[in-house]
């Protein structure tokens, strides 16, 4: 009897002790911020101006659509565009620990090409990526005409990239990093990217990671080829922060 006593009693300790990791799991796990493109449908510019997004530059034109669960982006002219959420300084996202992306290309940009040093212009195109920007001092973008912007991290898909550098786009070299995630130039397939967002943020700059201030889906295919029709073809469903 008295070992019996002592197995539940001890039996009963690792059940609370289970219950309090599912519970701290639970919570560091919460989500603080997401875009869940499955039931949407509809107009697609009122779905995103619905919550706070703004359409800037071309990516009105990029045949943007709800399909599947889906947001599906199809440039057919070289053109730049931009999906961006700036967010007032009382929404601003902390304490952001990991970022998961479910997305994927049925077609990529011909002509794009991210290879060679940093002081070389390249043409650092992509179907899409999703810009993570952090703070809101602004850093030097390097070019008169570029605007200047605060730290950023892009993950992007690509055909030729490897998932294990970091890139560097021909300006915002100072704040800004690209990182193909993963990068494997499959077509039509959901890729899931999935990163902990706070130790790369500090394996970039070395700093702590500062809240995030602004999101973006950007696609850039100008000086790319056409190809059946269209320049690229990409496709997102779903963006988590954890």
């Amino acid at each position: 009897m008295g070992i019996e006593k002592k197995f539940r009693g001890h039996y009963k300790k690792i059940i609370i002790l289970w219950g309090f990791l599912l519970l701290t799991f639970s919570a560091g796990a919460e989500t603080i911020y997401e875009l869940d493109f499955s039931t949407a449908s509809g107009n697609v510019q009122n779905w995103f101006e619905k919550i706070k997004w703004e359409l800037r530059r071309d990516v009105a034109d990029m045949n943007l659509r709800f399909e599947e669960g889906k947001l599906v982006i199809e440039p057919t002219e070289e053109e730049f565009g931009v999906l961006i959420r700036e967010f007032e300084k009382k929404e601003y996202l902390h304490g952001v620990s990991k970022i998961r992306i479910e997305w994927g290309v049925d077609q990529y940009p011909l002509g794009a090409d991210w290879s060679g040093p940093k002081d070389k212009t390249r043409n650092t195109r992509e179907a899409i990526s999703f810009m993570v920007f952090f703070g809101d001092t602004k850093l030097d973008s390097g070019f008169v005409l570029a605007p200047d912007l605060p730290y950023f991290i892009s993950f992007f898909l690509g055909k030729d990239e490897k998932p294990d550098h970091v890139y560097f786009g021909n300006y915002w070299q100072d704040g800004g990093r690209y990182l193909c995630i993963p990068c494997d130039g499959s077509i039509g397939k959901t890729f899931i990217t999935e990163i902990d967002l706070s130790a790369k943020f500090f394996e970039l700059f070395g700093k702590k990671q500062l809240p995030v201030t602004a999101l973006g889906i950007e696609i850039d295919v100008k000086k790319t080829e056409k190809v059946n029709g269209r320049h690229s073809k990409a496709f997102i469903k779903r963006v988590e922060f954890f």
